[in-house]
């Protein structure tokens, strides 16, 4: 057991500022040049077994949950998510299929997301959520290296935002056959919020040796 967990709450200083409409051009492209040069040097580690990764994560939720290390005893279970999604639930966790999942939708008038994939409302049911968009999810390359941890109801394949420009950087494809997903339970909630359970996430995975091909995702 880890004794002191804040230390994967920090941002890492090394992190490039986030732009904004006001950044600079110069600016905007040295936190890209900086975040390609850390993808491809994250593309050159060899990556660790998705179960591996699966395994971090769910001893991280357990230390949140001030539990027991490593996975429980608790029986795996099936959660039909729809006729071609059969998610399976193992401890915190879920694995499921990646590639049906349909983008949320955001109302400029309303500031608000008044569409998004039924799956996450069966997800919240389950887990007995607060919002359908209390997750962190992740997912993969074709070389099996963890692409990003992410956080909210967002789960997607795209190449045209970060994480997606990234992976073609190097020489990489998504993998959409399947998603790791972890609900962040009401208890889980408690003491951190969904952005900083999701850096320490990512952070945890880094301290145990997994590479991140979008390495700074989670700080933001």
């Amino acid at each position: 057991m880890i004794g002191n967990i804040e230390i994967f709450f920090a941002e890492n200083p090394n992190t490039p500022t986030r732009t904004t409409k006001n950044t600079s051009y110069v600016e905007r492209k040295s936190n890209w040049e900086k975040r390609v040069s850390k993808a491809i040097e994250q593309s050159k580690i060899p990556p660790k077994p998705y179960s591996q990764v699966f395994v971090y994560t769910n001893e991280f939720f357990n230390i949140l949950l001030n539990a027991s290390d490593g996975l429980n005893n608790n029986s795996p279970c099936v959660l039909k998510l729809d006729e071609n999604n059969q998610a399976l639930i193992l401890d915190n966790g879920i694995i499921a299929q990646g590639s049906s999942w349909e983008s949320p939708r955001w109302n400029k008038e309303k500031n608000m997301y008044d569409y998004w994939d039924h799956k996450y409302d069966l997800i919240k049911e389950k887990f007995n959520l607060k919002y359908p968009n209390d997750i962190i999810w992740m997912k993969f390359t074709n070389k099996h290296h963890l692409g990003v941890v992410a956080k909210s109801f967002d789960i997607n394949f795209n190449t045209d935002n970060t994480s997606g420009k990234l992976v073609e950087k190097v020489d990489e494809k998504w993998d959409n056959s399947f998603i790791f997903i972890f609900p962040l339970t009401k208890d889980i909630l408690k003491k951190y919020n969904k952005d900083e359970i999701e850096r320490a996430v990512g952070n945890y995975l880094i301290s145990k040796g997994v590479p991140i091909i979008d390495y700074y995702s989670h700080n933001y």
